[in-house]
């Protein structure tokens, strides 16, 4: 941050808290609707889509890829099956509205719309000529035919906010959250030590208003603001403080609403060395399972070169007996370096995984916190003892 373009705030501890705040259960009452409104029109376009009285108009609206080939088969981490689909005509595919983690089905490019689907998967890479989606489970018999994939309304989003929502309606008497929400709702006021922090930067390129702001973070005990405009070095900022209160022992959730926001400070964190697990980023291969996932490619392998349909079978078998195994091994690794990591990072709505199930953090930083919705913050929030945003 540049000298006088950026602020750090704090509220004052002797002031009385705000009477204009609003409660928690106006909060909930009020947030619930607008939820299921915001869900109902994500579905009707959905719908709206798969009603589309031809399949070319659905590829038009782009919510449907036609005429593809499967030309690559995988096992990919937690025993998910990558396949990777080509236009027929083997050119760059047709203007589509797909994106990396939506969520999508596999059919018969021909069948009708609303038929059965070959497997629901979720997009995992996007190049301009091929898309590669990631299944839990998809007919393979299936795959030899033309095909087509639809884009499915997400769910899984609205459901965790709604999940959220009850938690707050139900008050978090105990937890890890339950002083920082009464100080968030303004129904008591944030403190802060009666001393700005000193400390060693481990950043020599800090300007003088990026020290301020950092030693302020390290003085408060409930909620810290970091405000400036855009380029003024804020991650920057933010990245400092979570190494600092690394130094001092804190187990850190690190969230941004956008996977590029969270990937951009794992990025700065990692030249640092520090333990650190990046949460719904399958592309990071964990050590423990990479024996288990090299035996996956090998079986692959041999399922390429088979020719006898009752020998693929049996090889098809072998995979699925290995990624289950395989996603065993991967949970344990999984819970296992979560449990000794200093820094968690993922998305706001990534945070209420099953993995961090039973984990509760001393610190969770939301970058970007102005561009992510309210209720998406909450899923993180209350999950922690104080609040960097």
């Amino acid at each position: 941050m540049e000298k006088g373009k950026s602020t750090s705030k704090n509220k004052k501890k002797n002031r009385p808290a705000s009477s204009s705040a609003i409660t928690k259960e106006q909060f909930v009452s009020t947030m619930t609707p607008l939820i299921d409104l915001e869900k109902g029109a994500e579905l009707s376009v959905s719908m709206s889509s798969a009603e589309t009285r031809s399949l070319d108009s659905a590829q038009k609206k782009g919510s449907t890829i036609l005429n593809l080939k499967c030309v690559d088969v995988q096992t990919g981490l937690m025993g998910k099956t990558l396949l990777e689909f080509q236009s027929n005509k083997g050119d760059i595919l047709p203007p589509h509205k797909f994106g990396t983690h939506d969520i999508v089905v596999l059919k018969p490019s021909k069948a009708v719309l609303g038929c059965p689907a070959l497997g629901q998967g979720v997009v995992y890479r996007l190049k301009d000529s091929s898309i590669t989606v990631a299944f839990d489970d998809v007919l393979e018999e299936g795959l030899n035919n033309p095909l087509r994939l639809e884009k499915l309304a997400n769910e899984v989003t609205y459901r965790r906010m709604k999940d959220t929502l009850i938690q707050l309606s139900k008050g978090v008497l105990k937890g890890p959250a339950s002083n920082l929400v009464p100080v968030l709702f303004g129904e008591r006021q944030p403190t802060m030590s009666k001393k700005d922090v000193n400390f060693t930067p481990l950043n020599r390129n800090l300007d003088h208003s990026q020290k301020d702001a950092i030693s302020k973070a390290l003085s408060s005990k409930d909620v810290f603001l970091l405000h400036g405009p855009p380029g003024t070095g804020k991650t920057t900022t933010v990245v400092e403080i979570i190494l600092q209160e690394v130094e001092r022992g804190s187990k850190i959730l690190a969230c941004a609403a956008s996977n590029i926001a969270v990937d951009n400070i794992v990025e700065r964190l990692v030249p640092h060395r520090v333990k650190l697990v990046r949460l719904g980023h399958p592309a990071r291969m964990l050590p423990q399972v990479l024996d288990s996932a090299l035996d996956a490619q090998a079986l692959n392998g041999k399922l390429l070169k088979a020719k006898d349909r009752n020998a693929k079978r049996d090889i098809r078998r072998e995979l699925k007996s290995l990624s289950r195994e395989e996603r065993k091994r991967q949970q344990l690794a999984v819970a296992d370096v979560i449990k000794n990591a200093d820094v968690v990072l993922t998305t706001l709505t990534g945070a209420l995984t099953k993995k961090l199930d039973g984990l509760s953090f001393d610190v969770i930083i939301i970058d970007e916190a102005a561009q992510a919705l309210e209720i998406a913050c909450w899923i993180a929030l209350l999950k922690v003892n104080m609040l960097y945003q």
